[in-house]
């Protein structure tokens, strides 16, 4: 195994033992803050204009009827993707004020490991999280999924490039800001809305669908709706699958290229081990 490989492994563990010492704000950062602030409005919101308990005007604009089960499949994607965008700047910060940081950038590894291993261990609690919450609003609201779900994974799977490149966005982002928790956080509400967690795609302005467009999320979370309710697709599947797979590749890419400069810039001011 690579030195960066183990170093990868090795930060996703030691992220995995810190937030496991705290069991209860790992429980309010990914469980509780999005069930109260995003799951519960919106859930209470949609039920109240249900018409003999289907709701009309979804299923015109969407092809399903099921509320409860076409919100489940967007809070997964949402929750995965708030956590890989406001992840790394939070985790940056914090070993920052502990004056860990420079220690472990000092480490003759590289730094983008030291990035995408942090982002591993909060992919992978974050889909626990979004899993447990689409099922209790299952159970609420009586989501009914077809055998289709189970292509929900490779399609999610396709995300994970994209979601990698966010991570890298992120941590650049620290790097030219030290304080961006802010900025990160607001990224991820922005990406949350630009992507149909809440509603259809087809509702936004003419102006902000094409950014919609360029979010791999949007297209993870349409197809995902499309394959476990049978709902209606904003476009062909086969045409929203290269759309996912361009898009994911795209945020990997401009991920990488931007931490890459990030990295040479600060080691170029000579700040990069004291950030």
């Amino acid at each position: 195994m690579s030195p960066d490989a183990r170093a990868l492994l090795a930060v996703a563990r030691k992220e995995l033992r810190v937030l496991r010492r705290y069991p209860l704000t790992l429980l309010n950062t990914m469980l509780f803050m999005p069930l109260y602030q995003l799951v519960l409005p919106v859930l209470l919101l949609g039920t109240a204009f249900l018409v003999k308990g289907r709701s009309l005007g979804m299923d015109e604009l969407t092809g399903t009827s099921d509320f409860g089960g076409w919100l489940s499949a967007g809070l997964v994607g949402a929750t995965v993707t708030g956590t890989v965008l406001s992840g790394p700047a939070q985790a940056m910060a914090s070993e920052r004020g502990l004056g860990t940081l420079e220690q472990t950038w000092a480490m003759p590894v590289s730094r983008r490991a030291l990035v995408l291993g942090l982002m591993t261990c909060m992919t992978g609690l974050s889909l626990l999280a979004g899993v447990t919450m689409a099922v209790l609003v299952s159970l609420v609201a009586g989501a009914s999924y077809g055998p289709g779900t189970v292509l929900v994974l490779p399609v999610f799977a396709a995300l994970v490039p994209g979601l990698a490149g966010m991570g890298l966005l992120s941590a650049s982002l620290s790097l030219l800001w030290r304080q961006a928790v802010g900025l990160t956080d607001n990224l991820g509400y922005v990406v949350t809305v630009l992507a149909g967690v809440t509603f259809p795609v087809a509702v936004l302005w003419d102006a902000l669908r094409p950014v919609s467009y360029l979010i791999p999320t949007t297209w993870a979370i349409d197809l995902s709706r499309r394959a476990a309710l049978g709902a209606d697709s904003l476009y062909p599947p086969a045409v929203e699958v290269c759309a996912l797979l361009a898009t994911s590749g795209l945020f990997l890419a401009g991920g990488t290229a931007l931490f890459g400069r990030m990295e040479r810039r600060m080691r170029a001011e000579g700040a990069l081990g004291q950030h």
